[in-house]
């Protein structure tokens, strides 16, 4: 007979009377029913809490509703009836739903009438129109005194919010909310009558807490025969008050000018002269104009070093035929297109040397930069006139300046820049302009995908005087979209005859797909219907984006 000190006692639990030590069996009762009763508080109290955190989280999910996108009209369009307009399109966000608006300006006869008369302005004024970039409809409307000579939107400063236009037109310059269209500000143009755009934004010079602005004055119409001094002024955002004293910049024959921020930051101005193109730095500029104004502006090392001691310019690139230059943005160090006569350039910012140069003829339009190849590196698209109303379309590689892709297009003047739009597969999709191959008579928009670059997507448009034309991003990361803006050009036309119309059309890329033709290039190799469907399919998939290159 085992004894209790043996396994089989170890393998078997202790019963309810039992106990080590001599224990009584009604302790051990005792001490059973607690731990029972401390399992169930924490049970329950497990429980409960489950059942608060899912009562908050349905209590939530209803009373903070889901951020609802905006629901925009695939395509739309504004017609103002005997009208003029004027070879300007913009787009920022006016109404804060996160979809761009548009900008535009226009004049007419009749359809402004109450709207001048309310400002007591003669008729016909100049309105300045924002209209709602989901459906096309009116946001506001800025009616100004004629005549109109330029206008600039996002300039910084301007706006309650960030952001403003800036409108030169009569003896005036205007500053206008972007959000309301009220004026926030308006000053004489006695200061700088030939004030000439892009305005140049720089930081806050004044500490008033809004960005302020510079403007560059000369004749670029004849720069060497005209004796009017190239003069540069600063302007505070917030007031539009002259800030410090003119500066003479001293330099001959300028004839454009482009503000430009180097890969750390500091800002120059472009000055493109008959003799080339040169630099100098905003903090030089500042200092002159009133001492201390240049502490909050920075200076580029690499470009100082090369600078005149005395006059403070950088020569970048010397010329007698300079005609453009632009700059091309890319990951790291922008870089600048410089176009002549006879040749095109890419100068590299970062080295201050010329990577490649390409030869070419007279451009249409100012060239467009686009990923088309793999390597990451932004490449270029030109546009030559090679006679007989044909241009030649040309992609050339940002890395060496190679012929990538080229083809002859018939088209009509004026000629519409082409564009380009990023796309999440890291190559960009180009838009151009031309005559229609079936109809002569008829504008054609053409969409070109790198992938598929033997062949190019036609779509007919009745529309023949494209005053301007730009596509981008709608909103952000999506709703890829193009804007036309056609009918009698402002500056050609002085009287409005009663005939003509202006015309807003706005556009979704994709819906172009469908209502295109194939059209392809080699002219031996006929289309094939299933081959049509593949490529129209290649342009539908696609993602956009609107990041940098």
């Amino acid at each position: 007979m085992a004894d209790g000190s043996g396994p089989g006692f170890e393998a078997e639990p202790l019963k309810g009377g039992e106990a080590e030590g001599g224990v009584s069996k009604k302790k051990g009762c005792a001490g059973k029913l607690g731990v029972s009763h401390l399992t169930a508080w924490r049970t329950a109290a497990f429980l409960f809490s489950l059942f608060l955190c899912l009562v908050v989280v349905f209590a939530f999910s209803f009373i903070l509703p889901c951020p609802v996108r905006p629901q925009y009209e695939s395509t739309w369009n504004r017609t103002y009836s005997a009208a003029a307009t004027y070879n300007f399109l913009a787009v920022e966000d006016a109404n804060e739903d996160k979809v761009l608006d548009v900008f535009f300006m226009y004049r007419d006869a009749d359809a402004s009438r109450n709207t001048c008369l309310s400002e007591d302005l003669s008729i016909p004024c100049v309105v300045l129109m924002a209209v709602d970039g989901t459906k096309g409809k009116t946001l506001w409307e800025r009616p100004l005194a004629a005549e109109f000579d330029w206008v600039e939107c996002g300039v910084k400063g301007l706006g309650r919010k960030g952001t403003g236009c800036l409108v030169a037109h009569a003896d005036n310059f205007t500053a206008v909310d972007k959000q309301s269209g009220k004026i926030m500000w308006q000053q004489p143009r006695s200061s700088v009558m030939n004030g000439n755009l892009p305005l140049i934004s720089v930081m806050d010079l004044n500490a008033d807490g809004a960005e302020d602005f510079a403007m560059l004055s000369y004749n670029p119409e004849a720069p060497s025969l005209t004796p009017i001094p190239t003069e540069l002024v600063f302007f505070s955002g917030k007031s539009g008050d002259q800030i410090g004293s003119r500066v003479d910049v001293d330099v001959n024959g300028v004839f454009d000018h482009l503000p430009f921020n180097t890969a750390s930051g500091a800002p120059y101005l472009l000055l493109l002269t008959d003799s080339g193109l040169h630099a100098v730095g905003l903090q030089h500029l500042a200092a002159r104009a009133q001492a201390g104004l240049e502490s909050a502006l920075k200076k580029e090392k690499s470009w100082e070093d090369r600078s005149d001691g005395q006059t403070g310019f950088i020569s970048l690139y010397q010329s007698d035929s300079l005609k453009r230059v632009t700059v091309v943005d890319r990951s790291g160090s922008p870089s600048l297109l410089v176009q002549t006569d006879s040749s095109v350039s890419l100068l590299l910012t970062d080295k201050l040397k010329i990577a490649w140069t390409a030869n070419t003829s007279a451009l249409l339009s100012v060239p467009t930069s686009g990923q088309f190849d793999k390597d990451g590196i932004p490449d270029i698209m030109i546009e030559e006139d090679i006679g007989n109303d044909t241009k030649s379309v040309t992609v050339l590689s940002g890395q060496n300046g190679d012929v990538l892709w080229k083809v002859n297009l018939s088209f009509w003047t004026p000629n519409p820049r082409p564009a380009s739009v990023l796309t999440l597969n890291a190559f960009s999709v180009f838009m151009l302009w031309g005559k229609s191959h079936s109809n002569q008579t008829m504008h054609s928009s053409y969409l070109l995908h790198p992938r598929h670059s033997q062949m190019l997507l036609e779509r007919g448009n009745s529309a023949l005087n494209i005053v301007s034309f730009k596509a981008t991003l709608l909103e952000r990361g999506r709703h890829a979209g193009y804007l036309v803006l056609t009918g009698p050009d402002g500056r050609q036309h002085a009287e409005l005859n009663g005939t003509e119309s202006v015309i807003l059309t706005k556009r979704k890329i994709k819906d172009d797909v469908w209502e295109s033709s194939v059209l392809g290039l080699a002219a031996d190799e006929p289309v094939s219907k299933d081959m049509e469907k593949y490529v129209k399919e290649a342009f539908h998939i696609l993602r956009f984006s609107d990041a940098l290159f």
